[in-house]
């Protein structure tokens, strides 16, 4: 057994062993509006509406880059220039150009998969080879994610990169901390 098929068999079996609404299937790192997890996929059970709430900590690979919402939020901190602003959003758009198309046939490779995992009994060999062919529109997803923050922190010098990171790991321990305010828990 291949890595990758113990991988998406481990997935199914944490999914239906959960008390999750919806079992996580592959693909499901790729978010609706394009947004990419290249952590492992958080099998919190702390509704999305909280989500920001309890930010988990940042992966290693996050910590080394900058979501273009990050930088926008600091732009002014960091002092990012007219140019840099311009490389950044055209990067972004590009990115979402190139994301749109894999994440069509990600959309339908998932609902074949999906199709095929309804039946009663399920054909293992066809569910697999499109549970592959879902994790490489994946895989393609995350590759273009990862081109476009590795180009957008290239973009910013290091002592940009460094004020940026300082602020954004300020941010992620003040909103993981505890509120001192609230009542100690019982």
């Amino acid at each position: 057994m291949t890595a990758r098929l113990a991988s998406v068999l481990t997935v199914f079996a944490f999914a239906a062993c959960s008390k999750m609404s919806e079992p996580p299937l592959p693909g499901d790192s790729v978010g609706a509006d394009g947004s990419v997890a290249l952590s492992p996929p958080n099998f919190s059970t702390v509704p999305a509406a909280h989500a920001s709430e309890t930010q988990p900590a940042l992966g290693p690979v996050e910590s080394k880059l900058f979501a273009p919402e990050v930088v926008m939020e600091h732009q002014a901190a960091i002092g990012v220039t007219a140019a840099q602003k311009a490389a950044i959003l055209d990067e972004v758009q590009r990115g979402q150009a190139d994301m749109l198309h894999v994440q069509w046939d990600l959309n339908g490779d998932k609902e074949k998969l999906v199709a095929l995992l309804d039946a009663d009994h399920v054909d293992e060999a066809k569910a697999t080879a499109q549970a592959a062919k879902l994790m490489q529109d994946e895989d393609r997803i995350k590759a273009e994610h990862l081109a476009m923050l590795i180009r957008i922190k290239n973009v910013l010098s290091a002592d940009q990169q460094k004020k940026l990171r300082e602020l954004r790991d300020a941010g992620h321990a003040s909103s993981s901390a505890p509120d001192a305010s609230a009542p100690p828990p019982k």
